[in-house]
């Protein structure tokens, strides 16, 4: 008799463990952005969460928290006990800049990863109201002018035109905003001369509003196969970005598994691709788990070698 109940409460607990997988996930989802409203990352954010919506089962709302360029979002999943049940939705950058230069609460390996869904295009970019249309002649009207305006959306970005700056022989005032929602409308009014865009751009070039003068990358960006990239130019600098999905560290496997399987689902969703190809102008990319892992922390590593090439230069 004891034997059969033991047997019949371990059923039960199998079963429940195993019912309680199938079921994830069985409440709403929230997908939380580190920027504000009006750059490409909200409006890519706006159709994963309703493709992933409809593959999940559940509804997946958006939450903003912007601040620190990212990292407020950032902390807040990485102290997150929610699960699977709050998800991050962000450019690499603040989770391969910040642990590398700051007192933040986070590192790399303070998150489960889900996938990497698309590649940013970094740019220095212009508007239509500068007299200038390249890098060469970004540098030529830079040198005569007493400083340059800079819009700044990261720490990275910041070192690489202050490097830029001393290398070439003309002075910069950093202004930093919060995302391309930030950038766009100091460029657009002429307030800046010069901006970093972490993809915003590609909504003002056709109407020739904006100007990209360079890629920030190693490579050229793919929708602007005419603009070289900073290696091209010269310049032993570059940054590269990738748009991930991230889930607090201690959300099971189980849930990390069946989220790798919905997204991957989305990517291949023809509105997503239609949304990243077309209108934000970003290639699609797929990494996932160690693959991803190792990605960020070559990334940190490069950002490591440029503070310590810059303190030497101190």
């Amino acid at each position: 008799m004891l034997k059969r109940l033991i047997t019949f409460i371990l059923m039960l607990i199998l079963s429940g463990a195993s019912f309680s997988e199938s079921d994830f996930p069985s409440r709403p989802v929230t997908l939380l952005i580190g920027f504000e409203q009006g750059g490409t990352l909200f409006t890519q954010a706006v159709t994963l969460a309703e493709i992933l919506s409809e593959k999940l089962g559940q509804p997946v709302t958006l939450e903003t928290r912007a601040g620190h360029g990212g990292g407020t979002a950032a902390a807040m999943i990485a102290s997150s006990k929610s699960e699977g049940y709050i998800l991050l939705f962000t450019p690499s950058f603040p989770l391969t800049d910040y642990p590398a230069r700051l007192q933040v609460s986070y590192k790399i390996d303070d998150f489960s990863y889900i996938a990497a869904i698309s590649a940013d295009q970094h740019a220095f970019v212009t508007s239509q109201w500068t007299p200038f249309d390249d890098w060469a002649g970004f540098l030529d009207y830079a040198r005569q002018q007493t400083e340059i305006r800079y819009a700044s959306q990261n720490l990275t970005d910041r070192l690489i035109i202050q490097e830029i700056a001393e290398k070439e022989g003309f002075k910069v005032r950093v202004i930093p905003v919060s995302g391309g929602a930030g950038m766009a409308p100091l460029i657009l009014s002429g307030d800046v001369e010069l901006a970093f865009s972490g993809g915003t751009h590609s909504r003002y070039t056709d109407s020739g509003e904006m100007r990209v003068l360079a890629a920030t990358g190693v490579d050229r960006l793919k929708h602007y196969p005419e603009v070289p990239s900073l290696h091209e130019l010269g310049y032993d600098l570059g940054m590269q970005s990738v748009r991930l999905i991230a889930a607090p560290q201690n959300t099971p496997q189980y849930q990390i598994d069946i989220l790798s399987k919905k997204v991957k689902q989305v990517i291949n969703d023809d509105r997503f691709i239609h949304v990243t190809e077309n209108v934000i102008r970003q290639p699609l990319l797929t990494f996932k788990d160690n693959d991803l892992k190792l990605f960020l922390h070559s990334q940190e590593q490069q950002l490591l070698r440029l503070i310590t090439k810059q303190n030497s230069q101190d």
